[in-house]
């Protein structure tokens, strides 16, 4: 009981709001859709550093909580559960990296391994099959196969270069000195 009270104190639960509101401003309001298929923004950021900085459980309802709010304010039509996929390993890929691989112990070679492999398979790879899937599901006039949807979303891998570059420089800069000793008192 301890684990969970600590999991969902106050400053927790605060922490992945502020994480959540960052995710959908950023990928609602501040980004750009290319196309149907394709949005560019730096939306995986809040949800990357919510899982290096809270835990593999954290990315994972932030990821799923700001995809569903997300979606509801943007009225995207209906919440296709696999898609949030993407979203949720952005968050438990990270975390569990950054516990379990690194041990807390992360350079910018393991940052940029951590943000690059994430992505692919949570964007690239998984993101696009669900997205092929939904078009088969709910929009059948249009022809939307895995590869025609997949070679445009290569231009991720640039954003993918900005996110790495960004996780690596704020949690650089802000983790140990302000993220750090604000979750330690969590943990006291």
């Amino acid at each position: 009981m301890p684990k969970i009270k600590s999991f969902f104190s106050p400053r927790r639960l605060t922490s992945m709001a502020i994480f959540i509101a960052l995710q959908i401003v950023l990928a609602r309001f501040a980004g750009i859709q290319v196309s149907e298929g394709l949005r560019i923004s730096f939306e995986a950021i809040p949800i990357i550093l919510a899982g290096l900085w809270l835990g593999p459980m954290a990315g994972f309802l932030v990821g799923f909580i700001s995809d569903l709010v997300g979606t509801i304010i943007s009225g995207y039509g209906v919440y296709f559960l696999p898609l949030a996929i993407t979203p949720i390993l952005n968050g438990v890929l990270p975390g569990l990296c950054y516990r379990y691989l690194y041990k807390g112990n992360m350079n910018l070679i393991k940052c940029i391994v951590m943000v690059f492999v994430t992505e692919i398979i949570s964007s690239l790879l998984l993101g696009t099959y669900a997205l092929t899937w939904y078009f088969q599901l709910f929009v059948p006039n249009k022809e939307a196969t895995f590869a025609i949807l997949f070679v445009p979303r290569l231009t991720k891998l640039v954003t993918m270069a900005c996110d790495t570059m960004l996780v690596w420089l704020v949690h650089r800069t802000a983790y140990k000195r302000a993220i750090a000793p604000v979750l330690a008192k969590n943990a006291s």
